[in-house]
């Protein structure tokens, strides 16, 4: 981490202090007041010490913060560690961490922790909260680590940054501060909540869309085996060079595939009419779709927009545990008052199977020009309030309609 100096703060210990002790005793031993000139000798010593130590106290120190997850659901805890180093071979003999935080972050720690303060904002005082750490004896080059427990409170992403360490002398005299500026982030992650949802909704539009029976689809050349001829059989399933051999007649059992993939389109920016329940509900039901689709092998793409945390990104169709957390994590930055979606039609609209544009309602859906060159049998609209997207013409499906078991 990287720290910035800060100034020495005491009424008692400091240059200006110091100087007047020890002009005090030179003047009382003039006079012959050798008690006096003593004690204020003594004052002036233990001035001018702690000032020094203070200022030295958090010279090369190094402080590390370091969070243990990759990311969270809300609900669930998770650890962060601190480390303090002390490469100096002086001692430090307490220390403090300070870290200002709001009480609607989406991850908190114990509240033992939490710190009620005072601040000045023009004319008026307002309350703020801080994060407030107590450390013991740090001896000389050496680390002391300690860790607290927290706990995951709702979907966003929060960034641990600017961390004040206050020390000082034995007495407390004299107490200096310095900021320490993370050198790397340290970023906290929740995702968004997981609900039961009908993925078998979702599958089910993707064989329609392909007119395969059965919701099976096949990959023909991939053959399983060969099997004699029945009267249910296609004849697109003979194999002819078993035929041509004069051979009885043979169908081809072909692999058995999974359907194409799913892209997700949200459109944040049409939730900013609404409450942020029915924004966190939307998101929700697409986490835990894409979720729900990985479980069953089924590749799941994410369009999100600039979140202000990642800029506007469409992430390659997959179904591996991490492109899952991928999509998690841009899911977990979006913000209804945040930019909208470029409205750029997709790049390779080939790539995707099934296309879900998310939005509070079709009045709202600002972007569907994204959704230009992509045929419309293959796109769904998934809306919070689907009010007259039938008479649209356009295909949709409520976010309601897809909660409940598979």
């Amino acid at each position: 981490m990287r720290a910035d100096d800060g100034a020495a703060a005491s009424a008692l210990a400091n240059p200006v202090a110091s100087a007047v002790w020890l002009a005090l005793c030179v003047v009382t031993a003039i006079h012959g007041k050798t008690l006096a000139a003593l004690f204020l000798g003594f004052v002036a010593l233990l001035a001018t010490s702690s000032y020094i130590w203070a200022r030295m106290a958090l010279r090369d120190v190094e402080v590390e913060i370091r969070a243990e997850c990759a990311g969270v659901f809300p609900g669930q805890p998770f650890t962060v560690r601190r480390a303090i180093r002390n490469n100096k071979p002086l001692p430090l003999l307490w220390v403090e961490f300070r870290e200002p935080c709001s009480l609607d972050d989406c991850a908190l720690p114990d509240r033992g922790v939490i710190v009620e303060r005072d601040e000045v904002e023009g004319e008026r005082r307002v309350k703020a909260y801080e994060r407030l750490y107590r450390a013991g004896f740090v001896k000389w080059r050496r680390t002391l680590s300690f860790s607290d427990e927290w706990r995951a409170e709702r979907r966003g992403i929060m960034g641990i940054g600017e961390t004040l360490l206050r020390s000082g002398d034995g007495f407390g005299l004299c107490v200096t501060g310095r900021r320490f500026a993370p050198s790397a982030p340290c970023r906290i992650t929740v995702y968004p909540r997981l609900v039961e949802v009908a993925v078998s909704r979702v599958t089910d539009d993707m064989w329609d869309t392909r007119s395969s029976s059965g919701g099976f689809l096949k990959d023909r050349n991939l053959i399983k085996t060969v099997r004699d001829y029945m009267p249910q059989d296609s004849a697109r399933d003979i194999n002819m060079r078993l035929l041509a051999r004069g051979q009885p007649l043979k169908v081809n059992c072909y692999e058995i595939v999974a359907p194409d993939s799913v892209l997700f389109i949200v459109d944040a920016a049409s939730f900013r009419d609404r409450g942020d329940e029915d924004f966190e509900a939307s998101l929700s039901v697409v986490a835990s779709l894409i979720d729900g689709l990985a479980g069953r092998g089924i590749a799941a793409a994410l369009l999100a927009p600039d979140s202000g945390w990642f800029p506007e990104i469409c992430t390659p169709p997959a179904a591996g545990a991490q492109a899952r957390e991928r999509m998690f994590e841009l899911l977990a930055a979006l913000s209804k008052n945040g930019r909208g979606l470029s409205g750029r039609p997709l790049a390779a609209p080939g790539l995707y199977g099934q296309a879900y544009y998310v939005a509070g309602s079709l009045a709202e859906a600002g972007a569907l020009r994204t959704l230009e060159g992509f045929p419309e049998h293959r796109t769904r609209l998934l809306l919070f309030d689907d009010g007259g997207a039938a008479a649209s013409g356009l295909r949709a499906l409520s976010v309601d309609s897809l909660r409940g078991a598979c």
